[in-house]
């Protein structure tokens, strides 16, 4: 099994409220990672101090956004393999030993993406939780805590696009199938997704529909320019 390859990455702005829970599920490893890096997007509370009495590589940078603190985590990461999580989300005990078996037996592949289970966060009150839809089924498409990838993939995708406040790992996924690299799709649930009212996606609607919209115009640009030139 390939203990010491895996560094985890994960951002964090103003995690204080569920970080514990992640690192102790990283913790419960089947596959233990190298290193937990969380790179601190410019909290406000009590992250900073919480990370560092967990015993955990502490980055730190003024607010920035998801993208900027998940590419300087992936800059300083030592592993070769990186998994990208989010503080509130939390990661199956096997992730980690299923991700890797994969990418272990094919030396191909640069990516293999595992699937989330939704949950809504228990200290919510009743009526806050009625506001919430988790999916009832298992799903695919999710980057942060459901994919395994090779460091070097990095290098040949680029990073992730530090001018989206979200969607941007919608856009680092595009860029990847752009570049043709093999991947593979497991359905192993590798993610516990947890849903409150402080998700990205809820207090950042009209950002995520821009971003979407701006990434789908740059994809038609890219294949009419593609197009030309053929």
């Amino acid at each position: 099994m390939p203990e010491g390859k895996i560094s985890v990455i994960m951002p964090a702005y103003n995690g204080g409220k569920y970080l514990s829970e992640a690192v102790a599920a990283l913790r419960r490893q089947t596959v233990k990672p190298l290193e937990i890096i969380v790179v601190d997007d410019g909290s406000a509370d009590n992250t900073v101090d919480l990370a560092l009495s967990l015993g955990l590589t502490v980055l730190r940078q003024d607010h920035g956004g998801a993208a900027k603190a998940r590419n300087r985590g992936i800059a300083a990461a030592k592993g070769a393999y990186l998994f990208l999580l989010d503080c509130d989300d939390i990661p199956a005990d096997d992730a980690l030993a299923g991700l890797s078996e994969l990418l272990e037996k094919d030396g191909s592949l640069g990516a293999v993406f595992g699937k989330a289970k939704d949950f809504v966060s228990p200290e919510l009150t009743e009526e806050q939780k009625s506001q919430l839809r988790p999916r009832t089924e298992s799903y695919g498409g999710v980057l942060p805590g459901c994919a395994l990838i090779r460091r070097e993939v990095f290098d040949t995708v680029g990073p992730f696009n530090e001018n989206l406040t979200s969607g941007e790992t919608v856009a680092w996924l595009m860029a990847l199938r752009d570049k043709k690299i093999p991947t593979a799709q497991t359905e192993q649930v590798t993610l516990r997704r947890r849903l409150h009212l402080t998700n990205t996606g809820r207090v950042q609607k009209a950002d995520e529909r821009a971003n979407y919209a701006a990434i789908l115009r740059a994809r038609m640009k890219e294949k009419m320019a593609q197009k030309k030139e053929g």
